[in-house]
């Protein structure tokens, strides 16, 4: 868990706290938002935590807050040696330094701030294929199942999900939202429970869907890294349209292992070839889009039980 930049600004404008000078993160050349709690003066650390800078956080009341997520110093997922990585853990020392703190507060606070993160017009929709050039049954199996992960990977983007508020399944999914407008602007947003995870990132250089997923397949624990992605070339435009599969057996993992699975196809070209070895790539057979297509079906099945049940009205 950690917290980025534009959700520690979000949270502190919510929350009503007088904004100061951006501030130069330590160690890192970046500008950071800062902003004034009760004295206390706060600032992100232009990484994944936020610090606070000068005058320190009374002791008694960093235990209290750290207490409320029964975590004790020097701390948890929420507090770790007086940093911070969570926005509940923010709001929460917050309203404990101003004097007003109640749980439901907190929450009321928490559920704000994310729906205005969320109310992100480039996570609103998913993005459209630009590449559709290849007609074959197998092909177009893959072009709709390519669509259905989209939508679960990012189910912002699915008008057809009947979402929770926020603070209701917080507590089940880490949410993670960065954003930069303007120049080298970029949308990431990650989605994750346990060991599962989903991410949509939409920058300069093209976009990507991404999941993370754990499976046990004959008898050996291992994962499935999936990606849907295309790059832009200097133009902006797009180039090329990859949809790739990374199997890997966690035994042996200083040795390939027969049941690994190594595959990267193009929309564009119906090329296929290994991570690196592009420069050998061959036409892709219908036995290499079924071994993508059972992939991916795995996956949005897991993601979908895994993360989004989580955070649907069913």
């Amino acid at each position: 868990m950690g917290i980025t930049i534009r959700e520690f600004q979000v949270a502190m404008e919510t929350y009503g706290a007088e904004r100061l000078s951006d501030y130069h993160a330590s160690g890192n050349r970046v500008l950071v938002p800062c902003f004034n709690v009760a004295g206390t003066y706060f600032c992100h650390s232009g990484t994944d935590y936020i610090v606070s800078i000068g005058k320190s956080v009374p002791e008694e009341t960093m235990n209290r807050a750290m207490a409320e997520f029964g975590e004790k110093h020097p701390g948890g997922k929420n507090f770790w040696w007086g940093q911070i990585h969570s926005l509940k853990g923010m709001l929460t020392l917050a309203t404990m330094l101003d004097g007003c703190y109640n749980k439901e507060l907190v929450d009321e606070l928490t559920n704000a701030t994310y729906k205005k993160l969320l109310d992100c017009s480039s996570i609103q929709s998913n993005v459209d294929f630009p590449f559709h050039s290849i007609h074959s049954s197998k092909m177009e199996r893959l072009y709709k199942l390519l669509a259905e992960y989209s939508n679960i990977v990012n189910p912002f983007g699915n008008k057809e999900l009947n979402l929770k508020e926020p603070i209701q399944y917080l507590d089940a999914v880490a949410v993670t939202l960065a954003l930069k407008e303007g120049r080298n602007h970029y949308t990431r947003l990650t989605l994750s429970t346990n060991s599962f995870e989903a991410k949509f990132v939409d920058e300069e250089t093209g976009w990507f869907y991404d999941t993370f997923v754990p499976i046990q397949r004959n008898q050996n624990n291992g994962y499935i890294d999936m990606g849907h992605y295309y790059s832009n070339g200097s133009d902006g435009r797009p180039v090329d349209e990859v949809v790739r599969l990374y199997y890997k057996v966690n035994k042996d993992s200083y040795h390939h292992h027969p049941d690994n699975i190594d595959l990267r196809i193009s929309l564009k070209t119906g090329l296929a070839w290994k991570t690196y070895k592009e420069k050998h790539a061959k036409p892709v057979t219908d036995e290499q889009i079924e071994v993508m297509i059972t992939h991916l079906k795995i996956c949005i099945k897991k993601i979908r039980t895994r993360i989004i049940r989580k955070m649907i009205n069913i």
